[in-house]
């Protein structure tokens, strides 16, 4: 079978430094990477994404054909239409069997959308655009008066700050619409994601498939004796989506009754947005017990995880965040907001703890039982690491996935012949 990925992400041996607009992220692509190659090596897979180069490059690391499809500017109309025809240049001299596209966020599914190619296609849902850009998910619970307070004051006229990015999130949340409504066959995780799907395509073809998580957080093993006491771990701070205020007063709470509490933010804050600034302020204000770590790669992560006593997450809206599934897998007692598919991944007061999203006071309140219960704290990483165990083994997953390719081409094939 020769199986081409689309992906928003990465390109296999290909360093962030020398392809700029390959972000950070994708690991646990990699890692199925790996794990369907080191399982069926009689597989024959290329790898697309696009990159800041002057045109197609294409080359091979570790028998994964690769390409790095050029497009300087994201948000450039003719870029996209130009990448888009690169994409199915690609195609058409690949030959593929099988094309998946990881996401629904880019334009990649459009070439299935607009029948600008005439391969079984499947495509995954990582994230969705559309109900992310519901106003009181991008922004959470702030007033119209807060975001302006959020911008600085030359942000607005330049077409910069969140009030833009919102603006730009949901135009691609209509992209996304054409390639959920234009496309046949797709891959989730969760109810919540299933559940959406069917809401813009009830046409549409759903299979269940896992994500293979990352080595290092397989090897790591938390244990409430050996990490640090009243230690919190939060994941990606500078993204408004992901209600880190939430924590930073929930943490302002819980200080009065522990001197020893510490807050690690691990992911990368900007300097020129308002908001960037916002957030670097209120840490400052906090900077006798919150501690900005930066972005770090799945071993500094897993150790991070590891010396914790509970792991946050306090998003508006979800679908499965990665964050949670390795603090599960690692053992690390998670709090997480009730929101999206989220509730696929915990099971309330056996493997994780929910809080209403917004509520910094029962964040609090939350956290302290899990500080002051040791065998609370146990019970919870106890069934998280068995639970996510289960969800993430690779073999059950690359078999699945497998199963699914053979499925949406055996379905493809039919549906060309009622034509």
């Amino acid at each position: 079978m020769r199986v081409l990925w689309f992906t928003n992400t990465f390109v296999p041996g290909k360093e962030q430094s020398e392809t700029d607009s390959l972000r950070q992220g994708g690991g646990w692509m990699l890692a199925l990477c790996h794990a369907l190659l080191e399982k069926h090596p009689e597989i024959t897979l290329g790898v697309a994404s696009t990159g800041s180069v002057p045109s197609i490059e294409k080359y091979n690391s570790r028998g994964i054909d690769c390409f790095v499809i050029p497009m300087r500017n994201k948000n450039s109309r003719k870029g996209k239409a130009r990448a888009l025809k690169m994409c199915t240049q690609i195609v058409n001299e690949w030959a593929p069997d099988i094309i998946h596209i990881h996401g629904t966020e880019r334009f990649f599914g459009l070439m299935s959308a607009r029948s600008l190619i005439s391969i079984p296609t499947v495509v995954s849902i990582q994230g969705l655009r559309i109900p992310y850009s519901e106003w009181y998910h991008f922004f959470g619970n702030r007033s119209l008066f807060d975001i302006i307070k959020l911008h600085r004051f030359i942000e607005i006229p330049v077409m910069r700050g969140l009030l833009w990015d919102y603006y730009r999130y949901c135009k691609t949340a209509r992209r996304e619409q054409e390639i959920i409504c234009g496309n046949r066959y797709f891959m989730g995780r969760t109810i919540w994601d299933r559940s959406h799907l069917f809401s813009i395509n009830p046409e549409a073809k759903y299979y269940s498939v896992g994500e293979v998580l990352r080595e290092p957080f397989w090897n790591a093993h938390w244990d409430r004796s050996q990490c640090q006491r009243y230690r919190i771990l939060y994941i990606n701070p500078g993204n408004p989506r992901k209600g880190v205020e939430t924590l930073l007063k929930a943490a302002d709470i819980l200080k009065r009754d522990y001197s020893a509490l510490e807050v690690g933010l691990v992911g990368t804050i900007g300097h020129r947005r308002g908001y960037d600034r916002y957030i670097r302020k209120e840490i400052m204000k906090r900077s006798e017990y919150v501690r900005e770590l930066d972005s770090l790669n799945a071993e500094k992560i897993t150790s991070e995880l590891s010396k914790s006593h509970v792991f946050v997450s306090a998003s508006y809206i979800d679908n499965s965040p990665n964050a949670v599934c390795e603090a599960q897998l690692v053992g690390v007692p998670v709090v997480s907001s009730y929101r999206g598919g989220v509730l696929s991944l915990i099971e309330d007061k056996q493997t994780g703890m929910f809080f209403p999203s917004g509520d910094a006071p029962l964040l609090a309140s939350i956290i302290k039982k899990i500080f002051e219960d040791d065998n609370l704290a146990a019970m919870l990483s106890h069934n998280a690491r068995i639970e996510a165990s289960k969800r993430h083994d690779s073999k059950t997953i690359v078999q699945t996935l497998l199963s699914t390719y053979d499925q949406v081409i055996e379905g493809f094939k039919i549906e060309q012949g009622d034509r």
